[in-house]
């Protein structure tokens, strides 16, 4: 293998660690709002290194053109969609999650008693 070839391994082993978390994330999360976080952090990170692989791999500039276009529009349109995922969730009363630290069950202020 060349170094070329070791690098774009490298951005696709990191695409798929990237991937991973967020989807541990997704489901380890107890809200809505913190696995949108989650999975659009994680999945941009993910689909980006994947596409410096791909951009590493190219052959020629014309799909390495096109693999620059394919990325300009991702980074574009994956904020977008989950800013609007999150905004109606927002808008249909979905509940934030609130800590235990918060609840009166295990507040460090003592009850009068």
């Amino acid at each position: 293998m060349s170094v070329r070839e070791w690098f774009a391994l490298i951005a696709f082993a990191s695409s798929v660690l990237f991937g991973s978390a967020g989807l541990v994330g997704m489901f380890r999360f107890p809200d809505p709002y913190s696995r949108m976080q989650a999975g659009g952090l994680c999945g941009t990170t993910a689909v980006f290194s994947a596409f410096i692989g791909a951009l590493i791999l190219a052959p020629n500039a014309a799909i390495a053109a096109r693999v620059v276009v394919i990325m300009v529009f991702f980074l574009v349109s994956a904020p977008t969609g989950s800013y609007i995922v999150a905004r109606f969730t927002w808008q249909s009363g979905t509940p934030v999650w609130k800590p235990l630290a918060k609840t009166k069950r295990l507040s460090r202020k003592k009850e009068p008693t």
